[in-house]
């Protein structure tokens, strides 16, 4: 429920975005980019590897590990993706190589990812019922 609920604060900061409110905007996505991290370590990567890692990778072909897999490897990328969008937008850490300028290709981007692997995280629940 709290995954599903950045989700909508995600989803917020957009729409705060294209009414020009960027502050409130970067105090909204920020906040999710920050916080997911704190429930990775706490809440999914020891359950990942209580639960999934065992039976990697000779029973990837079954949804109980299957899923929490994707979820896993799409859901670091969604991570290290807002991360790096939020060190290029708020500081100047970035070599001048690295910076990207077109912010509403690389936000939109993972946006819909972030969403691909909220929906992966409702369908990891599921299985594991």
């Amino acid at each position: 429920m709290i995954q599903l609920l950045m989700g909508v604060v995600l989803v917020l900061g957009m729409i705060l975005a294209r009414r020009r409110h960027y502050r409130a905007h970067a105090i909204c996505q920020a906040s999710v980019v920050l916080f997911n991290p704190v429930m990775i370590a706490l809440i999914m990567l020891p359950s990942f590897v209580r639960d999934v890692i065992p039976g990697l990778p000779h029973q990837l072909n079954q949804s109980y590990y299957f899923f929490p897999t994707l979820h896993a490897i799409l859901g670091s990328f969604a991570q290290l993706l807002g991360l790096y969008i939020l060190i290029r937008a708020a500081t100047n850490w970035l070599p001048e190589a690295l910076r990207f300028e077109n912010y509403k290709l690389w936000m939109r981007t993972t946006l819909g990812l972030w969403w691909v692997v909220l929906l992966l995280g409702v369908a990891t629940y599921y299985v594991r019922l």
